[in-house]
């Protein structure tokens, strides 16, 4: 009777453990459904408020400009030459849009690499006073390319929301190794802002929304965790498992560097 009842125990746990999988498996396809629609979402509205109204815009000036070509020539060659201008600057928002659907640059030169030539880019085009990048790690690290992918487009999420809303002087982005996990972390002395009551920060910017983000790096093992709060500047700390053990895999951080 003893033996029949051990077995019993043993078969309801294995039972129980095998629906625990099963949950888990459903819970991480929900949450990679999520993360894909919350990406949709995303790139409509970039679509619809910039490239869409700018071109309907265009196509007005144009045919503005045909009306006036025979009794205003120099009033239609304005119009040409302003939807001129207004084209290149849509072609770029374009390229700007596909860059941040395939991050190629990261499979090519790497993480480390990709972060530090992103926020020489972000110096340039004005995004903060300084903004400074560092990688720390005593020992090489390697991180999935799908984990570098991720941790890519929190970095130009962040540094696109910090363009467009934080009016930081400073910016300090961190790529750092500890105890089995890759952190990206991104500092600035912005104006903040007020977390939503689910801890995650509203989602504003470009890029990889930070509420898809996290449910992406929790696919991954990791999680995203947002500090801030107004006049107080902002702080967001993504990690990863350092090591994976299946999948391609990236050089992440080589060695201390600035």
């Amino acid at each position: 009777t003893l033996y029949r009842a051990m077995q019993r125990d043993a078969a309801e746990r294995q039972r129980l453990l095998a629906e625990l999988r099963g949950t888990r498996r459903v819970l991480a396809d929900e949450q990679r459904r999520a993360g894909a629609l919350a990406e949709r979402e995303r790139i409509a509205r970039d679509l619809h408020d910039t490239l869409a109204q700018e071109l309907a815009g265009h196509l007005m000036l144009l045919h503005a400009a045909e009306r006036d070509l025979t009794e205003r020539p120099d009033a239609a060659r304005d119009r040409v030459r302003a939807a001129v201008d207004g084209l290149d600057a849509g072609l770029a928002e374009t390229r700007r849009i596909i860059n941040d659907l395939t991050p190629s640059a990261v499979v090519e030169s790497g993480l480390e690499d990709s972060l530090r030539l992103m926020c020489g880019r972000a110096q340039q085009e004005g995004t903060a006073g300084c903004v400074t990048f560092r990688s720390v790690g005593a020992h090489p690290a390697e991180v999935s390319v799908e984990a570098a992918a991720t941790l890519f487009r929190v970095a130009q999420s962040s540094l696109a929301n910090v363009r467009e809303h934080a009016r930081a002087g400073n910016v300090l982005v961190t790529l750092r190794q500890r105890q089995g996990a890759l952190e990206l972390e991104l500092l600035d002395d912005g104006v903040g802002f007020v977390p939503d009551a689910a801890g995650a920060a509203t989602a504003r910017g470009r890029g990889l929304g930070l509420p898809a983000a996290r449910a992406r790096l929790r696919e991954l093992d990791g999680d995203l965790h947002v500090d801030s709060e107004p006049g107080r500047g902002t702080r967001i700390r993504a990690v990863v498992a350092a090591r994976r053990t299946s999948g391609r895999a990236l050089p992440a951080v080589t060695g201390v560097t600035r």
